[in-house]
C-alpha cells in the first residue's frame, strides 16, 4: 500500500496538466509551452548555460538546469536565436529510474494525461537510436494535442554506456510545440 501511495503521489508531481486539450496548458515543473523563461530563470542563467545545437539549423537551441526543482533532476528548454524574451517552444523533464519501474510509471502517467486531455491521438514504438548506441533503446509514446505534442519515454541504455557516458536509464516527459516539431523534422538535420 505504501509503495501504490508513493507511486501515485509521484504521477500526481511528476507532471501538472490542467483540464484543456491545447500543448499550452501542459506543465512541468509549472512552466508550459509559450512561457518566457525570465519567468523562472534570471537572464545571465539562461544566457550562460551551453547551449545544444543542431548540425543544419541554429534557429533553435536547447539548454537546461538541474538540481532546481521539486520533481525532475533536469529540466530542458528549447528557445529561439535571437529571442530576447526567451519564449519556450519545449519543455523537457528528466528523472533517474530504474527501467522497470519506468515503464509502470510511463503507463499511470498516459492514463492520467488521457483522463485529462480528451482529443488525444497516441503512437507508441520503440526507438533503437539507429543502433548507433548497440543494444540501448527507449519505450516511447507519443500523444499528439492541439498545438503539439507530448511524449513520454524510458530509456535503456546498454551498460558500456552508462559508464562511459554516465548515461542512467530514465523517465522522461516533453512537451514540444508544433512548430519545433516542423523544424525538427524539416530543417535541424538537412
Amino acid at each position: 500500500m505504501k509503495k501504490l501511495l508513493t507511486i501515485s503521489v509521484l504521477t500526481l508531481l511528476l507532471i501538472t496538466p490542467s483540464q484543456a486539450d491545447d500543448i499550452r496548458d501542459f506543465q512541468i515543473e509549472g512552466m508550459s509551452i509559450g512561457d518566457s523563461a525570465l519567468d523562472y530563470f534570471k537572464e545571465n542563467e539562461i544566457k550562460s548555460r551551453t547551449k545544444g545545437t543542431y548540425p543544419s539549423d541554429d534557429k533553435f537551441y536547447q539548454i537546461g538546469f538541474g538540481n532546481k526543482f521539486d520533481t525532475y533532476e533536469l529540466v530542458e528548454f528549447h528557445l529561439k536565436k535571437n529571442d530576447n524574451r526567451f519564449i519556450m517552444y519545449e519543455l523537457k523533464g528528466k528523472t533517474k529510474m530504474e527501467f522497470n519501474k519506468c515503464l509502470e510509471q510511463k503507463k499511470i502517467v498516459i492514463k492520467e494525461i488521457k483522463e485529462i486531455l480528451t482529443k488525444v491521438s497516441e503512437k507508441n514504438y520503440k526507438s533503437d537510436y539507429r543502433k548507433k548506441y548497440g543494444k540501448s533503446f527507449s519505450e516511447v509514446t507519443d500523444l499528439n494535442v492541439e498545438g503539439g505534442s507530448i511524449r513520454i519515454y524510458c530509456d535503456n541504455w546498454e551498460e558500456k554506456y552508462t559508464e562511459m557516458n554516465g548515461w542512467d536509464d530514465s523517465f522522461n516527459v516533453s512537451a514540444s510545440s508544433e512548430e519545433l516539431l516542423l523544424w525538427l523534422d524539416n530543417e535541424a538535420y538537412k
